[in-house]
């Protein structure tokens, strides 16, 4: 499952995947950012948090990438990722290297106090 909140007074898109991510919690994530990521500015920042995953199903990873695809084009500046344990990124991380325009950064915190920090 996933939560997707869009903040336009920040100027910042909130993802945080729960629980089992699957095929359907990825498409359904794409359809709904891309029907509101009209709502933040260019230079907006994502923080994603990842503390309440528990499984990343590899079916789920081509409508991620898209996700995160959307989200360089649409104009985010930074990416701030909550992975409490890096050990356990479900890949994320590999595909963010792949998928994100290299211009903008990628921050992995442990909590949501340090990421914070970089928003």
């Amino acid at each position: 499952m996933y939560l997707l909140e869009i903040d336009p007074t920040h100027n910042r898109l909130h993802i945080t995947l729960a629980g089992a991510f699957n095929e359907s919690d990825a498409k359904a994530l794409h359809e709904e950012l891309k029907g509101n990521i009209a709502g933040l500015a260019t230079d907006f920042h994502v923080l994603c948090d990842l503390t309440p995953l528990e499984e990343f199903d590899k079916a789920a990873r081509p409508h991620y990438r898209a996700v995160m695809e959307l989200c360089s084009h649409a104009g985010a500046r930074k990416i701030v990722r909550i992975i409490p344990d890096p050990m356990n990124n479900f890949g994320i991380t590999i595909m963010s290297n792949i998928h994100y325009d290299s211009q903008i950064p990628v921050i992995n915190c442990k909590t949501l106090k340090e990421a914070l920090k970089h928003l």
